[in-house]
């Protein structure tokens, strides 16, 4: 569980990141052209973060698709949805002294403002500071493990596939730009609060869905995004 001095240090954190109502020093002007000049519709992407970290950790599988709505000039709803698969190889299963396999999805959703303006018609880049919640679902096993025990003996033992939940918050921060009409590339950095975990029994998930190492309470994570905006005004 969480205790009371990292959630008041998380809730600190997101409202010093969080800017304020107005777009910073711009002028009223400046503002109406924003308005009258941004691009406003729907965007449907993928998250590369899964298929990146197969390259450094073999044994996991990840995908998931994400997707941004203006909501009003300045904001905006972000969603995300994905699965993770886990199964050790045989090689980390000697290192690690223990079988695992796990599998699940996870869903997070949010706000994101985007403290980006500039004067220039047509520039619909963004710097977005936001914060989200994440659930996930998923069943995981120990087809083995060791506790390893000079004095009374090895102890040999298995864990049965059983079903948990995990509920976290997340603020995140970083720029997406247009690399042309409609198409936008972008990077996030995570920082990840876990609030609740259910039924984690004596078997703690070698990796969460969606939120990263099991053991911890805070994760650090990175999001590389391209998208595709299905405008439906200007």
């Amino acid at each position: 569980m969480v205790n009371l001095q990292q959630i008041l240090s998380f809730i600190f954190i997101s409202l010093f990141l969080f800017p304020g109502p107005g777009r910073g020093q711009n002028s009223e002007k400046a503002d109406k052209l924003f308005e009258e000049e941004q691009v406003q519709g729907i965007t449907l992407g993928v998250n590369l973060e899964g298929p990146i970290g197969l390259f450094f950790d073999t044994d996991r599988s990840a995908f998931s698709a994400v997707t941004h709505i203006n909501l009003s000039p300045g904001w905006y709803f972000r969603g995300e949805a994905g699965f993770e698969n886990l199964v050790f190889s045989d090689e980390n299963v000697e290192e690690r002294n223990f079988r695992y396999e796990s599998n699940g999805s996870f869903v997070k959703a949010g706000l994101l403002y985007d403290f980006f303006s500039v004067d220039e018609v047509g520039n619909n880049d963004n710097i977005f500071v936001g914060l989200n919640y994440g659930f996930a679902f998923q069943e995981h096993r120990s087809g083995g493990y060791t506790i390893e025990n000079d004095y009374w003996g090895d102890f040999h033992d298995s864990e049965s596939a059983y079903l948990m939940n995990t509920h976290w918050l997340e603020v995140s921060a970083g720029p997406r730009t247009e690399l042309f009409k409609n198409f936008y590339m972008g990077w996030t950095v995570n920082l990840k609060v876990k609030i609740l975990q259910d039924n984690a029994r004596e078997l703690q998930p070698y990796s969460v869905p969606g939120f990263g190492n099991g053991d911890n309470t805070v994760n650090v994570g990175f999001s590389y995004v391209l998208e595709y905006m299905i405008p439906w005004k200007k």
